[in-house]
Protein backbone atom coordinates (compact mmCIF):
# COMPACT_ATOMS: atom_id res chain seq x y z
CA UNK A 1 0.00 0.00 0.00
CA UNK A 2 2.86 2.12 -0.02
CA UNK A 3 3.52 2.60 -3.22
CA UNK A 4 -0.31 4.12 -4.02
CA UNK A 5 0.32 6.16 -1.14
CA UNK A 6 3.34 7.61 -2.26
CA UNK A 7 1.60 8.10 -5.96
CA UNK A 8 -1.37 9.67 -3.83
CA UNK A 9 0.94 12.08 -2.56
CA UNK A 10 2.64 12.87 -5.78
CA UNK A 11 -1.35 14.02 -7.11
CA UNK A 12 -2.05 16.27 -4.48
CA UNK A 13 1.44 17.69 -4.46
CA UNK A 14 0.88 18.49 -8.23
CA UNK A 15 -2.44 20.42 -6.98
CA UNK A 16 0.36 21.87 -4.77
CA UNK A 17 2.25 23.12 -7.51
CA UNK A 18 -0.41 24.71 -9.51
CA UNK A 19 -1.88 26.12 -6.56
CA UNK A 20 1.59 27.54 -5.57
CA UNK A 21 2.20 29.14 -8.78
CA UNK A 22 -1.94 31.19 -9.17
CA UNK A 23 -0.92 32.56 -5.32
CA UNK A 24 2.51 33.90 -5.99
CA UNK A 25 1.30 36.01 -8.94
CA UNK A 26 1.88 39.60 -7.67
CA UNK A 27 2.61 38.32 -4.20
CA UNK A 28 6.09 38.45 -2.47
CA UNK A 29 7.69 35.38 -1.38
CA UNK A 30 8.19 35.69 2.14
CA UNK A 31 4.13 37.20 2.64
CA UNK A 32 3.25 33.76 1.11
CA UNK A 33 5.21 31.27 2.84
CA UNK A 34 4.19 32.88 6.31
CA UNK A 35 0.37 32.86 5.48
CA UNK A 36 0.14 29.16 3.73
CA UNK A 37 1.85 27.67 6.66
CA UNK A 38 -0.34 29.77 9.25
CA UNK A 39 -3.76 27.49 6.99
CA UNK A 40 -0.99 24.32 7.10
CA UNK A 41 -0.89 25.06 10.96
CA UNK A 42 -4.31 25.70 11.37
CA UNK A 43 -5.67 22.58 9.78
CA UNK A 44 -3.41 20.48 12.76
CA UNK A 45 -4.91 22.72 15.36
CA UNK A 46 -8.10 20.17 15.77
CA UNK A 47 -5.74 16.99 16.85
CA UNK A 48 -4.68 18.48 19.65
CA UNK A 49 -8.07 19.19 20.99
CA UNK A 50 -10.10 16.60 23.01
CA UNK A 51 -12.80 16.10 20.44
CA UNK A 52 -10.17 13.84 18.34
CA UNK A 53 -9.39 11.39 21.12
CA UNK A 54 -9.82 8.36 20.33
CA UNK A 55 -9.30 8.82 16.53
CA UNK A 56 -6.49 8.10 14.60
CA UNK A 57 -5.28 12.12 14.46
CA UNK A 58 -5.02 13.08 17.94
CA UNK A 59 -1.85 14.71 19.30
CA UNK A 60 -1.14 14.09 22.86
CA UNK A 61 1.20 17.35 23.72
CA UNK A 62 2.83 15.81 26.59
CA UNK A 63 4.08 13.14 24.41
CA UNK A 64 6.87 15.37 22.42
CA UNK A 65 9.59 16.18 24.89
CA UNK A 66 12.09 18.95 24.63
CA UNK A 67 14.49 16.50 22.56
CA UNK A 68 11.28 15.23 20.35
CA UNK A 69 11.05 19.15 19.93
CA UNK A 70 14.40 19.88 18.85
CA UNK A 71 14.37 17.22 16.15
CA UNK A 72 11.19 18.52 14.89
CA UNK A 73 12.46 21.69 15.08
CA UNK A 74 15.21 20.49 12.48
CA UNK A 75 12.62 19.54 9.81
CA UNK A 76 10.86 22.68 10.10
CA UNK A 77 14.15 24.77 9.66
CA UNK A 78 14.61 22.67 6.07
CA UNK A 79 11.56 22.58 5.19
CA UNK A 80 10.83 26.55 6.03
CA UNK A 81 13.99 26.78 4.00
CA UNK A 82 12.66 24.86 0.95
CA UNK A 83 9.97 26.61 0.46
CA UNK A 84 11.30 30.03 0.37
CA UNK A 85 13.75 28.75 -2.59
CA UNK A 86 11.17 27.08 -4.17
CA UNK A 87 8.44 30.01 -4.12
CA UNK A 88 10.56 32.10 -5.89
CA UNK A 89 11.70 29.80 -8.27
CA UNK A 90 8.10 29.21 -8.75
CA UNK A 91 7.21 32.44 -9.56
CA UNK A 92 9.61 33.42 -11.65
CA UNK A 93 9.48 29.90 -13.98
CA UNK A 94 7.14 28.27 -15.90
CA UNK A 95 5.59 25.29 -14.05
CA UNK A 96 7.48 23.06 -16.38
CA UNK A 97 10.94 23.93 -15.28
CA UNK A 98 10.07 24.58 -11.84
CA UNK A 99 8.34 20.94 -11.88
CA UNK A 100 11.30 19.21 -12.97
CA UNK A 101 13.92 20.72 -11.43
CA UNK A 102 11.87 19.64 -8.29
CA UNK A 103 11.61 16.25 -10.13
CA UNK A 104 15.70 16.00 -9.35
CA UNK A 105 15.11 14.97 -5.55
CA UNK A 106 15.26 11.52 -6.63
CA UNK A 107 18.64 11.71 -7.30
CA UNK A 108 19.30 13.17 -3.84
CA UNK A 109 17.02 11.00 -1.82
CA UNK A 110 19.00 7.87 -3.69
CA UNK A 111 22.20 9.25 -1.87
CA UNK A 112 20.52 10.13 1.38
CA UNK A 113 18.52 6.55 1.28
CA UNK A 114 22.29 4.64 0.62
CA UNK A 115 24.12 6.59 3.23
CA UNK A 116 21.68 6.53 5.61
CA UNK A 117 19.49 3.34 5.37
CA UNK A 118 21.49 1.31 2.86
CA UNK A 119 18.43 1.55 0.53
CA UNK A 120 21.22 1.06 -2.60
CA UNK A 121 19.28 0.12 -6.19
CA UNK A 122 19.77 -2.65 -8.79
CA UNK A 123 21.63 -2.07 -11.89
CA UNK A 124 17.45 -2.26 -13.69
CA UNK A 125 16.17 0.37 -11.42
CA UNK A 126 19.76 2.64 -11.30
CA UNK A 127 19.06 3.11 -14.59
CA UNK A 128 15.71 4.05 -14.61
CA UNK A 129 16.38 6.66 -12.42
CA UNK A 130 19.61 7.89 -14.76
CA UNK A 131 17.01 7.89 -17.60
CA UNK A 132 15.25 10.47 -15.49
CA UNK A 133 18.41 12.67 -15.79
CA UNK A 134 18.48 12.57 -18.74
CA UNK A 135 15.19 13.77 -19.05
CA UNK A 136 15.85 16.67 -16.83
CA UNK A 137 18.84 17.50 -19.18
CA UNK A 138 16.21 17.33 -22.36
CA UNK A 139 13.95 19.40 -20.54
CA UNK A 140 16.70 22.50 -19.71
CA UNK A 141 17.50 22.59 -23.63
CA UNK A 142 14.47 23.39 -24.13
CA UNK A 143 14.56 25.96 -21.71
CA UNK A 144 17.07 27.28 -23.64
CA UNK A 145 14.49 28.02 -26.04
CA UNK A 146 12.25 29.88 -23.51
CA UNK A 147 15.09 31.82 -22.31
CA UNK A 148 16.02 30.01 -19.54
CA UNK A 149 19.25 29.24 -19.56
CA UNK A 150 19.77 26.77 -15.97
CA UNK A 151 23.52 27.06 -15.34
CA UNK A 152 22.76 30.67 -15.48
CA UNK A 153 19.23 31.50 -14.01
CA UNK A 154 18.94 32.16 -10.34
CA UNK A 155 15.13 30.84 -9.75
CA UNK A 156 16.47 27.19 -11.39
CA UNK A 157 19.77 27.04 -8.43
CA UNK A 158 16.91 28.25 -5.99
CA UNK A 159 14.62 25.44 -6.96
CA UNK A 160 17.51 23.57 -7.05
CA UNK A 161 18.60 24.28 -3.63
CA UNK A 162 15.18 23.67 -2.29
CA UNK A 163 15.16 20.28 -4.51
CA UNK A 164 17.90 19.28 -2.40
CA UNK A 165 16.44 20.40 0.96
CA UNK A 166 13.41 18.46 0.40
CA UNK A 167 15.03 14.96 -0.25
CA UNK A 168 16.85 15.33 2.93
CA UNK A 169 13.49 16.29 4.58
CA UNK A 170 12.61 13.08 2.67
CA UNK A 171 15.33 10.98 4.39
CA UNK A 172 14.89 12.40 7.65
CA UNK A 173 11.22 11.57 8.06
CA UNK A 174 11.75 8.17 7.96
CA UNK A 175 15.04 8.38 10.55
CA UNK A 176 12.31 10.46 12.97
CA UNK A 177 9.50 7.84 12.34
CA UNK A 178 11.59 4.92 12.16
CA UNK A 179 14.68 4.95 13.96
CA UNK A 180 13.85 7.91 16.86
CA UNK A 181 10.08 6.07 16.99
CA UNK A 182 8.08 9.79 16.61
CA UNK A 183 4.82 9.42 15.74
CA UNK A 184 3.91 10.38 12.27
CA UNK A 185 0.91 12.58 13.87
CA UNK A 186 3.86 13.90 15.99
CA UNK A 187 6.01 15.13 13.57
CA UNK A 188 3.45 16.54 10.81
CA UNK A 189 1.07 18.62 13.83
CA UNK A 190 3.98 19.93 15.65
CA UNK A 191 6.62 20.58 12.14
CA UNK A 192 3.20 22.61 11.02
CA UNK A 193 3.15 25.09 14.10
CA UNK A 194 6.95 25.05 13.98
CA UNK A 195 6.75 26.16 10.13
CA UNK A 196 4.61 28.65 10.94
CA UNK A 197 6.71 30.58 14.02
CA UNK A 198 9.40 30.30 11.66
CA UNK A 199 8.16 31.50 8.23
CA UNK A 200 6.11 34.49 10.75
CA UNK A 201 9.61 35.57 12.12
CA UNK A 202 11.63 35.28 9.15
CA UNK A 203 8.76 37.44 7.20
CA UNK A 204 9.27 40.35 10.34
CA UNK A 205 12.73 40.15 9.50
CA UNK A 206 12.72 40.27 5.96
CA UNK A 207 10.01 43.09 5.97
CA UNK A 208 11.53 45.34 8.61
CA UNK A 209 11.08 48.80 7.71
CA UNK A 210 8.26 48.58 5.49
CA UNK A 211 10.72 46.65 2.84
CA UNK A 212 7.81 44.83 1.94
CA UNK A 213 4.36 43.38 2.07
CA UNK A 214 3.22 41.58 5.34
CA UNK A 215 -0.07 40.17 3.81
CA UNK A 216 -0.52 39.55 0.14
CA UNK A 217 -3.26 39.97 -2.20
CA UNK A 218 -5.84 38.01 -1.13
CA UNK A 219 -7.18 34.75 -3.05
CA UNK A 220 -8.31 31.09 -2.75
CA UNK A 221 -4.75 29.89 -3.59
CA UNK A 222 -3.01 30.91 -0.23
CA UNK A 223 -5.21 28.54 1.84
CA UNK A 224 -5.09 26.21 -0.69
CA UNK A 225 -1.55 26.11 -0.86
CA UNK A 226 -0.92 25.34 3.03
CA UNK A 227 -4.35 23.05 3.13
CA UNK A 228 -2.95 20.59 0.23
CA UNK A 229 0.73 20.82 1.48
CA UNK A 230 -0.43 19.32 4.72
CA UNK A 231 -2.91 16.62 2.77
CA UNK A 232 0.14 15.25 0.93
CA UNK A 233 2.53 15.05 4.05
CA UNK A 234 -0.56 13.30 5.53
CA UNK A 235 -0.94 11.03 3.01
CA UNK A 236 2.93 10.02 2.20
CA UNK A 237 3.48 9.83 5.91
CA UNK A 238 0.96 6.61 5.88
CA UNK A 239 3.61 5.44 3.28
CA UNK A 240 6.55 6.18 5.52
CA UNK A 241 5.67 4.50 8.57
CA UNK A 242 5.62 0.93 6.42
CA UNK A 243 9.06 -0.53 7.38
CA UNK A 244 9.08 -2.01 3.82
CA UNK A 245 8.83 1.71 2.39
CA UNK A 246 11.34 2.69 0.56
CA UNK A 247 12.25 6.73 0.76
CA UNK A 248 14.10 6.89 -3.11
CA UNK A 249 11.16 5.56 -4.51
CA UNK A 250 8.62 7.29 -2.40
CA UNK A 251 10.62 10.50 -3.64
CA UNK A 252 9.82 9.37 -7.28
CA UNK A 253 6.36 8.41 -7.01
CA UNK A 254 6.01 11.92 -5.36
CA UNK A 255 7.43 13.71 -8.63
CA UNK A 256 3.87 12.38 -10.02
CA UNK A 257 3.10 15.75 -9.36
CA UNK A 258 5.39 16.94 -12.49
CA UNK A 259 2.49 15.53 -14.21
CA UNK A 260 0.03 16.60 -12.77
CA UNK A 261 1.51 20.63 -12.43
CA UNK A 262 2.06 20.22 -16.32
CA UNK A 263 -1.20 19.37 -17.46
CA UNK A 264 -2.90 22.02 -15.50
CA UNK A 265 -0.12 24.73 -16.71
CA UNK A 266 -0.80 23.44 -20.45
CA UNK A 267 -4.88 23.89 -19.71
CA UNK A 268 -5.03 26.46 -17.65
CA UNK A 269 -1.49 28.87 -17.83
CA UNK A 270 -0.74 28.06 -21.38
CA UNK A 271 2.69 26.22 -20.90
CA UNK A 272 4.74 26.61 -24.32
CA UNK A 273 6.61 24.16 -26.47
CA UNK A 274 4.07 21.82 -25.28
CA UNK A 275 4.92 18.77 -27.51
CA UNK A 276 8.52 18.52 -26.69
CA UNK A 277 8.00 18.80 -23.20
CA UNK A 278 5.25 15.86 -23.75
CA UNK A 279 7.78 13.37 -24.72
CA UNK A 280 10.08 14.52 -21.47
CA UNK A 281 7.74 13.96 -19.54
CA UNK A 282 7.05 10.18 -20.85
CA UNK A 283 10.42 9.74 -20.36
CA UNK A 284 10.05 10.73 -16.47
CA UNK A 285 6.55 8.91 -16.58
CA UNK A 286 8.36 5.80 -17.96
CA UNK A 287 10.96 5.52 -15.85
CA UNK A 288 8.85 5.82 -12.49
CA UNK A 289 6.86 2.50 -14.08
CA UNK A 290 9.94 0.86 -14.60
CA UNK A 291 10.95 1.37 -10.79
CA UNK A 292 7.60 0.24 -9.96
CA UNK A 293 7.27 -3.41 -12.26
CA UNK A 294 10.95 -4.03 -10.53
CA UNK A 295 9.57 -3.66 -7.36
Amino acid sequence: MWVYWGLGAGVILGLYDYWTKKGMEGNGVMAVVFWSSLFGALAWIAAFLPITTGTGLHVRIQDSGFKDQLLILFKGLMMTGSWIFAYYSVRELPMSFSGAMRASGPVWTLVGGGLVFGEFLTPIQLAAVLTSVLAYFMLSQIGKREGVTVTRSLPILMMLLATILSAMVTVYDKWLVQVIGISTNDVQAWSAIHRCILAGLIMLWFCRGGRGPKVPSWSIWIPLIGISWVGAEWVYFLAIRDPDANVTYLSIFRRASLIVGFLLSVFLIGEKNVGRKFVVILILLTSTITLVLQM
